[in-house]
């Protein structure tokens, strides 16, 4: 009898893999059942931080800049990558297809300081970067402090003048 050691590691990997090949199941049989409508993935993203604001980057392969939508609404920026025209190529001839084909679509919810009307999008090496600024925090402003006592004497002596110029 051999003892095998138990890694978690390798039963996450057996049970991802599981899990791909049922999720590939489910999509190639709707494919196959005459639909023509494409899955619809979750668009895998990176969100840095910078000085002004936030730099989003989202892998988009395969798609035309017309294909690809960024919106804002309610303080939610919603990405999506559609393709307008449909084509299917069945080749049997692969040992293994991970290459996913199909529409990708993300929604983030962005913090109360951005500055929705400065969003920019661009397209680069099949990677779509979209600069979300933020508006500068507000600095503080520095409030004098003058001791009461001075200003009160200060007061009561333009009260005396002003009451001995009269007589």
């Amino acid at each position: 009898m051999a003892i095998a050691r138990w890694s978690p590691l390798q039963e996450l990997t057996s049970l991802h893999t599981t899990m791909d090949r049922l999720f590939g199941d489910i999509a190639e049989n709707s494919a196959n059942s005459g639909g023509t409508d494409l899955a619809t993935f979750r668009l895998p993203v990176d969100i840095a931080e910078t000085d002004s604001g936030y730099v989003i980057k989202a892998p988009v392969p395969g798609f035309k800049p017309d294909e690809v939508e960024v919106s804002l609404s309610d303080g939610v920026l919603s990405i999506k990558a559609e393709h307008k025209e449909e084509k299917t190529e069945r080749k049997k001839n692969y040992l293994r297809r991970e290459v996913a084909y199909g529409n990708f679509e993300r929604m983030i919810a962005l913090p109360n300081d951005v500055r929705g009307d400065d969003i920019k999008a661009a397209f680069k090496n099949g990677v779509l970067q979209i600069e979300v600024p933020r508006a500068p925090k507000p600095q503080p402003k520095k409030i004098q402090v003058r001791a009461e006592d001075q200003e009160q004497q200060g007061h009561k002596q333009m009260t005396a003048v002003g009451n001995n110029s009269k007589t």
